[in-house]
């Protein structure tokens, strides 16, 4: 089954992206914009439950390149742009951090081939990632698969 044989490497790639970016000078790029970010009151704003905190949702993309071009790779796409609709993904608080979990429906040769959920662990209170993004399967496409 494709989904299977691609989700291995695919969930690679996406730890690889979240491992170089903690490490890069972009890190800190993105630590300072959530600082201003916060100083300006943006999570206590009106805006904060439907539009995702700019530094984070860029952060995101970055840690998401090698999991697209492994997705291009194997000649999938999504419905939506990585890492997800904000507006349906949903949070919810663990012991010292949140977790966002999108969703994205993989696309194989135009047939939907299955759903997948990302998961990112991240603070509310300062920036940073403190675990991988964890991925996986949700529900299979039977036509593509």
């Amino acid at each position: 089954m494709l989904a299977f044989k691609i989700y291995p490497k695919l969930y690679e790639s996406l730890r690889k992206g979240w491992e170089d970016f903690n490490s890069s000078q972009e890190y800190k790029l993105f630590h300072d914009f959530f600082e201003f970010l916060l100083q300006a009151g943006f999570d206590e704003s009106q805006y904060r439950k439907s539009i995702p905190n700019p530094a984070y949702d860029n952060a995101a993309k970055i840690i998401g390149k090698y999991f697209l071009a492994t997705a291009r790779q194997f000649e999938i796409y999504f419905d939506e742009i990585f890492p997800g609709n904000f507006s349906i993904s949903e949070e919810g608080d663990k012991e010292d951090f949140v977790i966002r979990v999108f969703y994205l429906t993989a696309f194989y040769r135009n047939q939907p081939l299955c759903l997948f959920s990302i998961k990112f662990p991240h603070y509310h209170q300062n920036f940073g990632f403190p675990l991988p993004p964890e991925l996986e399967i949700v529900k299979l496409y039977e036509k593509c698969d």
